[in-house]
């Protein structure tokens, strides 16, 4: 357990019973919760552009193209603690925010726009993807981020976009 996180692990035996079923017992307890095999977390990025006609992101990806930067994604829910710890401690910190300003930072409600998130195939939060200016998924981080972590994530993010142009 990590509580600076708002993160558990549930070992348990699945011949007693399903993972589904425990999923949605912790969900509605009020959790967030995925299964991952082996306890061993593992995350994926997609490779490819999410298309998707939510005029949120549709919009942040049309300036994000016109401007030339790329596109951070803060998927999160007012329900979310590490999610509310993040937008109150991390994006706003000396070293984060002046990075964040070179990209378009876009703030995702999963609860409000549940299609686009599960486009972007979000299962848990926090979850943040970087993007090229394109809409080219690079980068998911999909635990709490403190300001140290996510600025070293995110200036090497941009330092790799850099020295592609």
């Amino acid at each position: 357990m990590r509580l600076e996180r708002d993160e558990f692990v549930v070992t348990f035996d699945a011949t007693k019973i399903h993972p589904d079923d425990l999923i949605a017992t912790i969900k509605k307890a009020g959790f967030a919760s995925h299964v991952v095999p082996d306890s061993k977390k593992t995350s994926t990025v997609p490779t490819e552009r999410v298309v998707s006609d939510d005029p949120v992101y549709v919009a942040a990806l049309a300036r994000a193209q016109k401007e030339n930067k790329p596109l951070v994604i803060d998927f999160t829910a007012t329900w979310c603690k590490p999610c509310q710890m993040m937008i109150r401690l991390t994006f706003p910190h000396p070293k984060v925010a002046p990075l964040l300003q070179r990209c378009i930072f876009l703030k995702i409600d999963t609860d409000k726009h549940e299609t686009l998130s599960k486009s972007f195939g979000v299962a848990e939060l926090p979850d943040i993807r970087f993007l090229t200016p394109d809409g080219t998924p690079k980068q998911r981080l999909t635990d709490f981020q403190d300001a140290e972590s996510f600025a070293k994530s995110l200036q090497a993010f941009l330092k790799k976009l850099d020295s592609k142009r």
